[in-house]
């Protein structure tokens, strides 16, 4: 049993996407909210993971109440976050917590099952943490074994075969829209991750043109960089200060910022004096076009549910590894769980060593205050060799006892009770 560690969250499965927008957050809001919910001092380590189709909130607190604490919690940071019995909460304890984590980094509770953007969120969510101090030894250990069990998924099954993401589901709309692209252009606002994977694949099929708009120049032209690396095919760079220009001109708008969204009169002001459709596929959590567009005549809207129902009839291939990665997963959950019974050894051990160390520099006042620098020296250095050596052996047997379900070796109750370090002996 896991102890203390608690998740809280919405996503696709249980709440639709104009729910998830609500409380979707972006990095820097997301650093905001987990040092403000750490600064509470309920928990003593926060995460929290926010993607297009989740916002999780992960914690580990003493309290008995961790689960009302974080729901509270997140009620009160999240903005718009709905109501306790909405129903679109999911909420997880120990195990349960830990095994949710690697289901969603390895892809399996992806909307396109096995996608890859989910790692580099994990992993972003797990740096923010770090960077925030709010992500201590329970969470770390968690994120990086969630993260080691996404990389065995996708390099030792199939379930991310085949090339079906939230990139690639754009290109199959823009081709199923359009018979051609070579005269075509193409824009795509946005240089993330998934902005990054729906300019490769389109420019994979043959843009005639292709510009990328971000607020940041730089990331639009490494984005256009890796592009031309990868693809040969250039892209032209721009802002956002005339965006609605710039998609007057495309045949094609990809969008994945966290831009405030385009609304029906933008949309309409983009398709003045032009006769040919606009394809808007909006790659977004919040939106970044208002649904209502659509109704625009010459305009054909696509948002992440639409892309997702197109491509679930493409996933069955990767179905047939799910058997393969729940039984990864289970090794490396076991594997944290054992960890995590290690790690309940450690005050005991400290305790044991700190003993020991109390009564070697007893010991040590038997030398002559007379004695040369050097012989002090080369005793200490004898003398602590000797603790750690005594010591080593049992310290190993214990932390293995306390990390298997083996009978026989000792665990650091027996450590306490041996040495009567539950009593507090002098040190």
């Amino acid at each position: 049993m896991i102890r203390g560690l608690f998740h809280v969250g919405v996503d696709q499965h249980l709440a639709p996407l104009d729910v998830r927008e609500l409380v979707a957050q972006d990095a820097e809001t997301s650093a905001r909210i987990v040092a403000a919910m750490h600064a509470e001092g309920w928990a003593s380590e926060v995460a929290l993971l926010s993607t297009c189709n989740r916002t999780e909130l992960y914690v580990v607190t003493g309290e008995t109440d961790g689960a009302d604490l974080a729901l509270g919690a997140w009620l009160r940071h999240v903005p718009g976050a709905p109501a306790p019995n909405s129903g679109y909460y999911r909420r997880e304890h120990g195990l349960g917590a830990a095994l949710h984590l690697l289901r969603v980094t390895s892809g399996l509770e992806s909307a396109i099952l096995g996608e890859t953007e989910i790692q580099g969120q994990v992993r972003a969510a797990h740096e923010r943490g770090q960077k925030t101090a709010t992500v201590g030894p329970m969470l770390d250990r968690l994120f990086q074994t969630a993260l080691r069990a996404g990389k065995r998924a996708r390099h030792e099954t199939g379930l991310s075969a085949g090339g079906v993401s939230h990139g690639s589901a754009a290109a199959s709309v823009v081709r199923r829209i359009f018979d051609t692209l070579d005269d075509r252009g193409v824009l795509v606002v946005g240089a993330g991750q998934i902005a990054a994977q729906a300019a490769r694949a389109v420019a994979e099929i043959g843009a005639g043109h292709l510009v990328i708009a971000n607020r940041t120049a730089a990331r639009a032209e490494a984005l256009a960089d890796d592009l031309l690396a990868a693809t040969g095919r250039q892209a032209a760079v721009r802002g956002l200060d005339d965006l609605l220009a710039t998609i007057g001109k495309a045949h094609v708008a990809i969008l994945a910022t966290g831009a405030a969204p385009l609304s029906v009169a933008d949309i309409e002001t983009a398709m003045k004096r032009r006769r040919e459709p606009l394809l808007l596929i909006d790659l977004g959590v919040p939106r970044c076009v208002a649904t209502a567009a659509s109704a625009v005549r010459g305009v054909f809207l696509y948002d992440l549910e639409a892309l997702e129902q197109l491509v679930a009839g493409a996933l069955a291939s990767r179905r047939e590894s799910i058997p393969a990665v729940e039984a990864l997963l289970r090794e490396e959950l076991d594997e944290f769980t054992t960890w995590l019974r290690g790690r309940g050894a450690m005050p005991a051990l400290r305790s044991l060593h700190d003993w020991a160390e109390s009564i070697r520099a007893a010991e040590m006042r038997w030398l002559p205050a007379d004695a040369p620098p050097e012989t002090r020296e080369a005793v200490e250095r004898l003398t602590r060799r000797l603790v750690q050596r005594l010591l080593g052996r049992a310290t190993a047997r214990v932390v293995k006892g306390t990390s298997s379900e083996n009978s026989d070796l000792p665990t650091a109750e027996d450590l306490k009770s041996l040495f009567g370090l539950e009593e507090g002996e002098s040190r």
